[in-house]
């Protein structure tokens, strides 16, 4: 026989834990109810102000890109002072995106080209630790630095930034270039061991009677009459 349900009353009732939380929970809406509004307005501020500099920053790439692809195109046509112009005013009005990035290099490649090292140089080091969708960016920054040490007689800069070339690059042939022109400079400091593993390495990689092929056994014989004049 089932039991009859036991009446639960009113005092019992309010002692219930979740009605009581709820109880205290509906009295602290109420009695901060303006400091809440003020949290809720102003996370409402936050999210429009983040949509807002987002889309901004989108609008500054767009029209940094536009700029960019001017100044390549007329680049591209020969006319390399004004280009120099237009990448000069992409690197100025934007200096924090990827298009003002790239326009520092070409500004470098520029002024490399012109044989004017120092303020190549200074574009370079500018964007050496630049993030590049594109490994032949930071791979072409890091030999232009290196051929510029080497211009200054500091070698070991020169194999530094050699190294990082290396490091950045990722198409065998780059990689076997840059290789030798390492082993280039090793070989001019009189380390030969090291040298001659480079062009070793090349040796066996690169397809005989090509261009890469033919260069890494003129540095063998050269490191071999060295080795023998020591």
């Amino acid at each position: 026989m089932l039991k009859p349900r036991r009446k639960i009353i009113k005092k019992e009732l309010k002692k219930d834990p979740y009605i009581e939380f709820l109880a205290k929970a509906k009295n602290n809406v109420d009695e901060n109810k303006t400091i809440y509004m003020r949290w809720a307005l102003g996370a409402v501020s936050v999210l429009v102000a983040v949509v807002f500099v987002s889309n901004n920053l989108q609008k500054s790439k767009d029209a940094a890109a536009v700029s960019l692809g001017k100044a390549l195109v007329t680049l591209a046509n020969g006319d390399v002072d004004n280009a120099t112009l237009q990448f000069e005013f992409v690197a100025d009005e934007y200096d924090n995106n990827e298009s003002g990035t790239l326009a520092k290099y070409y500004l470098a490649r520029a002024h490399f080209n012109d044989k004017d090292y120092l303020v190549a140089s200074s574009y370079l080091n500018e964007i050496a630790d630049a993030s590049f969708k594109l490994a032949q960016f930071p791979v072409s920054i890091y030999k232009m630095l290196a051929f510029i040490s080497l211009e200054n007689g500091d070698h070991a800069a020169a194999m530094d930034h050699y190294e990082q070339a290396l490091d950045k690059a990722d198409i065998a042939h780059q990689k076997q270039n840059i290789a030798l022109d390492l082993a280039d400079v090793l070989l001019t400091i009189g380390d030969f061991g090291r040298s001659l593993d480079l062009v070793q390495t090349v040796l066996d990689e690169a397809t005989p009677r090509t261009t890469l092929h033919n260069r890494a056994e003129e540095l063998f014989g050269r490191i071999e009459f060295s080795q023998s004049a020591g």
